[in-house]
């Protein structure tokens, strides 16, 4: 998703850059601006149809797993729906929360949002603080380590009224305009 944002922003401010010389005729300059504006809707089409292929592709993986609930960690206090470069800027959460909750619905599936606040700072299964470490990882004083994103999936799912599971496999995959890509190599999915 960001690669793509900053493809487009690159090509984008190419343009801003020609459009700036003041030696530049109109019939130029009305052609420019019209492939700033087809690059803007390029680049929106190419972030809605990543957020479509990833909820297609969670939705079809909850139904094969039989999964009947799903919980979306909910952004609070970020401004995410504001324009701007930050990271939940260029993921416009708001949107993809969205686009989610409608494809869960439509796949028969329940989707909650659930606050998502601190649900990395504190242990899942033990509920005390934990230790950030380099790479992402959480250290819990009971002596077990995870990835602070499984942490706070995890602490979500309890929220949410769900068990935390003793094990958790975790499903990787990479979304592009055309189709998902299972990183584990075992399924490609294309969008329904």
């Amino acid at each position: 998703m960001k690669a793509g944002y900053h493809y487009f922003e690159r090509r984008i401010a190419e343009v801003n850059g020609m459009l700036s010389d003041p030696k530049l005729e109109e019939a130029d300059r009305a052609v420019l601006k019209e492939m700033r504006r087809r690059l803007y809707e390029k680049r929106r089409k190419h972030r809605d149809q990543l957020f479509a292929n990833s909820a297609a592709h969670l939705a079809r993986v909850c139904l094969e797993l039989k999964v009947s609930a799903v919980f979306i960690g909910g952004l609070r206090g970020i401004a995410h729906d504001k324009p701007g470069k930050g990271n939940t800027n260029v993921w416009s959460y708001r949107e993809l929360e969205q686009r989610l909750a409608v494809t869960f619905e439509n796949y028969g599936i329940a989707a909650f949002e659930i606050p998502e606040d601190n649900t990395s700072k504190t242990c899942a299964r033990h509920g005390c603080e934990v230790v950030r470490k380099p790479r992402g990882l959480v250290r819990c004083p009971f002596g077990h380590t995870m990835h602070s994103d499984v942490n706070a999936a995890m602490n979500i799912l309890k929220r949410g009224g769900g068990r935390v599971p003793t094990r958790v496999k975790v499903l990787s995959f990479i979304p592009t305009a055309s189709k998902v890509v299972a990183v584990n190599g075992k399924k490609n999915s294309n969008p329904a």
